[in-house]
């Protein structure tokens, strides 16, 4: 229990009538009346207060996708008209410490309350009961803790999939009955059998087929319909630092989530590997709901720790797993000036069999403080800073194109966005 505001106010005011009996001895009656009539009335909601019961009800688990903003819904029910004040202290993984919300309750009514809630570091916590300060006329508050504990979990944003999943949907209907014409090349797939004609290639003669027809025939391949694709997203130290309150690392995972979609969408084999000081197994490159469920759940458990990312063993370890030309998307954070040389050598390791597609999570602060006109010595000299740090992250993004590499600059917010957009430019221009 304790002193309502209501309770509060009183006791002021009868402190500033006290001040009366200075002028009128009779005052102090009227003083102590008050004051007798105020405890006694503080007395009788106390007693009240003491039988209402409290019951809360909310779901034993939350889910909640990484940026998104989602209602927690808490319903509480009493055995009597009352005010309830609730406070929920909410785990770290979320963006606000505690919800503070005011409602009135009917007697043997539920009462349900909307915390609004948006996850910005991926995990699970546990969340404790509420607690609850009820009161009646405003004399006396009653503090509970009702409820059970529940647990909180915040997961890669699947809803950006279930939005792209409506629009494409659309745009499939709208194209139905259109058909893409194959590409002839030295692709994998058998397209058809041909009359040989001059410089074609010794290599493609089927020799069966021209012995039966008794003339040269040769095979002919198209490019791929279903190519394969791998994700590696870094969880080295630049990857840690946070952006809106969530770190790039999870903004990587729920751009890596989308495109992931998205190239199960396009009849492409994916897969996912992470990498820092050393490359980690992943996940090879398939297709198909389990696929996509096995890439949500390992995501999930991905963490960016403060340890070195070694662009040339990622490299060398792709060399070795990938035998065929891949889509190599690669979501990083580009290093300083100084350490450029191991990311344009990855990109010499890659280039020639793969495509390489760096997708870079820029600072739109640096970019702000490098083109900022400076009013003092302290502000020039953060610009110059800033101003030779954008000009060398673009030296380096003009260096990756020069050697084969497809760069993309994009904010942390905009990754899967810009990734997607990358991607379907790659299938349009067949590239692969």
């Amino acid at each position: 229990m304790r002193p309502g505001p209501l309770l509060i106010r009183l006791l002021a005011f009868t402190a500033i009538l006290s001040l009366l009996c200075t002028i009128a001895a009779w005052f102090v009656w009227v003083v102590l009346a008050c004051f007798a009539a105020i405890v006694i009335a503080a007395l009788i909601e106390w007693l009240q207060l003491r039988r209402v019961r409290i019951e809360v009800e909310r779901a034993s688990k939350i889910a909640l996708p990484l940026d998104e903003i989602e209602n927690a819904a808490l319903r509480v029910a009493a055995s009597a008209d009352a005010s309830v004040l609730v406070r929920q202290r909410w785990p770290e993984i979320v963006d606000r410490p505690s919800t503070v919300l005011r409602g009135f309750i009917r007697a043997n009514e539920m009462l349900t309350l909307d915390m609004p809630l948006r996850g910005v570091a991926r995990g699970s916590a546990t969340i404790e009961p509420p607690a609850i300060a009820m009161t009646r006329h405003g004399l006396v508050e009653r503090i509970v803790t009702a409820g059970e504990p529940a647990e909180l979990h915040v997961l890669p944003n699947l809803k950006a999939v279930r939005r792209l999943h409506k629009r494409l949907n659309a745009w499939a209907l709208r194209g139905l009955g259109s058909r893409t014409a194959p590409r002839i090349g030295k692709g994998r797939e058998f397209d058809r059998l041909r009359d040989y004609v001059i410089d074609d290639d010794y290599r493609d003669i089927a020799w069966r087929a021209s012995a039966r027809h008794g003339r040269l025939i040769v095979r002919e391949f198209r490019l791929d319909r279903s190519q394969e694709i791998l994700l590696c997203l870094d969880q080295g130290h630049r990857m840690a630092a946070r952006v809106a309150q969530v770190t790039r690392l999870d903004h990587a995972v729920n751009a890596a989530v989308l495109i992931s979609y998205i190239c199960n969408r396009m009849e492409d084999r994916v897969g996912i590997v992470s990498f820092d000081t050393d490359v980690d197994r992943g996940l090879p490159a398939g297709r198909g709901a389990a696929h996509l469920r096995a890439i949500t759940a390992y995501v999930t458990s991905l963490e960016a720790a403060y340890r070195y990312t070694d662009y040339v063993a990622m490299a060398s370890s792709l060399r070795r797993r990938l035998h065929h030309r891949t889509l190599i998307l690669m979501m990083t954070v580009l290093p300083e000036r100084e350490d450029r040389f191991a990311v344009l050598r990855a990109v010499e390791m890659l280039a020639p069999q793969h495509l390489p597609l760096i997708v870079t999570l820029s600072d739109p602060n640096l970019k702000a403080a490098a083109q900022l006109q400076p009013s003092n010595k302290a502000e020039l000299s953060e610009t110059l800073v800033a101003r030779d740090l954008w000009l060398g992250r673009l030296e380096l993004m003009r260096d990756l194109r020069a050697r084969g590499a497809l760069v993309v600059d994009s904010t942390p917010e905009d990754a899967g966005i810009d990734s997607v957009n990358a991607y379907i430019d790659v299938k349009r221009r067949q590239m692969l």
